[in-house]
């Protein structure tokens, strides 16, 4: 749809669409603007430069999808749980959820094409709080993938070292002696019928792409994994979309007013 609205505030131009238009997310926008669909002061431009106060903004943007609307899973006055989308960044939640909780504030995050439970604060002190949770382990998340072959030892723990290729935009696993961070994933195969196979992830790190760089090294990527996959195998299938979906989060030892979440567990489903 085209639109058409008027700057508020001085920064670049990506962050004054993502505040008129929150549901976009930021990958989204940038493709917007490298794409050339978007009007500054009636001149056509492809770079996220940055804008003032008043300038007329012109772009084409797609329209919000219920499809990629949130499921709410749980809701009080200091969280919200939610069942992300595919294809949706979890700093997106908050834009598609405002009208209906207000603010909220992701916690931890997803990768975009990565569904499941994702936990928002609804306001600071919460956002404090929970961070620090996370950052202490007191949060605990299972995933569950779908495979390419299946793994030979049925359960175990898998230890790597993860570096990002700042040219490529990947992360790759190295040695441990070129910076990379330690990466610890323990995973349980639960079924499999020899060529795909189902296993579960409990994560005991939170590194960017660590669960399919995981697999992927172990010789077993996620199915529908355009960056780290078989993609033979995504073709023999059909699967375009990674079949990688964070299931539940519990919690345990929650400090001050987030103790009544001890014990707790969130399910999104398979």
């Amino acid at each position: 749809m085209k639109v058409e609205f008027t700057v508020k505030a001085e920064g670049t131009l990506s962050a004054a669409i993502g505040s008129e238009y929150p549901y976009l997310g930021k990958s989204r926008l940038l493709k917007l603007i490298k794409d050339r669909q978007v009007r500054v002061n009636g001149v056509r431009t492809g770079e996220n430069l940055r804008v003032a106060a008043g300038d007329l903004i012109q772009a084409f943007i797609p329209e919000p999808s219920e499809k990629r609307k949130p499921r709410i899973i749980y809701s009080d006055d200091n969280i919200v749980v939610a069942d992300k989308p595919a294809h949706t960044e979890t700093a997106a939640l908050g834009g598609l959820l405002a009208e209906e909780y207000g603010a909220l504030f992701p916690v931890h995050r997803l990768d975009v094409n990565t569904t499941g439970v994702v936990v928002l604060a609804r306001e600071r002190r919460a956002k404090v709080l929970l961070e620090k949770a996370f950052r202490e382990k007191r949060v605990r998340k299972v995933y569950r993938a779908t495979v390419c072959g299946v793994p030979e030892k049925k359960e175990g723990v898998l230890v790597d070292w993860l570096v990002k290729d700042e040219k490529r935009g990947l992360v790759k696993v190295c040695d441990g002696s070129s910076g990379g961070m330690r990466s610890e994933t323990a995973y349980r195969v639960i079924s499999d019928d020899g060529e795909i196979g189902v296993v579960e992830l409990y994560p005991k790190t939170g590194r960017t792409h660590q669960l399919r760089v995981q697999l992927a090294h172990l010789g077993n990527p996620v199915l529908g994994d355009g960056k780290y996959g078989n993609f033979a195998m995504n073709k023999k299938y059909s699967v375009t979309e990674q079949k990688l979906r964070a299931i539940s989060v519990s919690f345990a030892d929650m400090p001050d007013e987030l103790a009544y979440l001890d014990g707790k567990e969130f399910n999104a489903g398979e």
